[in-house]
């Protein structure tokens, strides 16, 4: 009976110990994702370079050769920044995902926009 109250004490320790050591969860709202960006910019940088790659991959983005991945997740972030600032109304509660696609998507698009 002892042994097994040290266990469950030692597992609930552990399960405690894990769960303050995950990392932070990802941001879901466009306020969120900008203030993580603020905090943490490697993170920022990280989440637009993969949503770029997604976008490049399906074709539907086409970064020129002369703009680099940096120039291009800093520009994107300065934009949705911008973009919450403007009409926080509008983007604070929705999810970010979209908003980083349609910038990059806006900003270099595969074909030329008419």
């Amino acid at each position: 009976m002892r042994r097994a109250t040290v266990s469950i004490i030692i597992f609930m320790l552990f399960c405690v110990t894990a769960a303050l050591a995950a990392p932070a969860a990802t941001p879901v709202t466009t306020e969120q994702f900008v203030a993580r960006c603020k905090s943490d910019a490697a993170f920022c940088r990280i989440q637009i370079m993969a949503a770029e790659a997604l976008l490049e991959r399906n074709r539907k983005v086409c970064l020129p050769a002369r703009v680099s991945k940096d120039a291009m997740a800093n520009k994107v972030r300065d934009v949705v920044e911008d973009i919450l600032d403007e009409d926080p109304d509008s983007f604070r509660a929705g999810p970010y995902r979209p908003v980083v696609d349609q910038i990059i998507t806006f900003l270099w698009p595969c074909e030329p926009v008419s």
